[in-house]
C-alpha cells in the first residue's frame, strides 16, 4: 500500500508574520531568508536513567530583508525597542509559513516568546549594487511545528 506524501516543499516561497503584544503585523512578512529553526531538548543522563532538562535550551532564529527607504511596523518597532535596548525586552511571537502555489500555508512554525537579540545591516561598499541587507536575530526557547493541508474547492 503506496501512501500519498504529497509533492516536496520549495524552500523559496514562505511568509513570516511578526505578533507583538497579540497584534500581527501583516505589512512586515516579506523576507530573503529564515534560519534557526530548530527543535531541542536538554536531556540529561544519570546512570541508566534517562530524563529532560527542566528548562529547554535557547535558540536563535535570523530574518534577513532588504532595507526599505519608507518606514514599516518592524521598523518602528526596533527603532522603539532599541531606546529601551539596556532596560527592557519586548517580547514577540512570530510564525513562519511555507506556502503553496496559490500562497496558501502548507506547513507552518510558531516561535513563541521570541525577544530581539540583535539587529545588523551588511557593510557599505561603493563598488557593489547589491541591495542593503539588514538581519534580526531572535532568541527563542518555544517553537511548535504544525503541518497544514487545506482543501482546495
Amino acid at each position: 500500500m503506496l501512501i500519498d506524501r504529497g509533492l516536496p516543499l520549495v524552500g523559496y516561497r514562505f511568509a513570516v508574520v511578526i505578533i507583538t503584544t497579540g497584534i500581527p503585523n501583516p505589512v512586515d512578512i516579506e523576507f530573503k531568508e529564515v534560519s534557526g529553526l530548530k527543535m531541542s531538548r536538554g536531556v540529561t543522563r544519570n546512570a541508566s536513567m534517562t530524563s529532560l532538562e527542566n528548562q529547554l535550551p535557547t535558540q536563535s532564529l535570523v530574518l534577513k530583508r532588504g532595507v526599505f527607504t519608507a518606514p514599516s511596523p518592524l521598523l518602528l518597532s526596533n527603532v522603539a525597542e532599541s531606546l529601551f535596548w539596556g532596560t527592557r525586552m519586548l517580547r514577540k511571537d512570530i510564525m513562519i509559513s511555507v506556502l503553496d502555489d496559490d500562497n496558501f500555508p502548507v506547513n507552518t512554525w510558531v516561535v513563541s516568546n521570541a525577544y530581539l537579540e540583535s539587529w545588523d545591516w551588511d557593510g557599505l561598499n561603493a563598488g557593489s549594487n547589491d541591495l542593503l541587507i539588514e538581519s534580526m536575530s531572535f532568541k527563542y526557547s518555544g517553537i511548535k511545528y504544525i503541518p497544514l493541508k487545506f482543501t482546495k474547492t
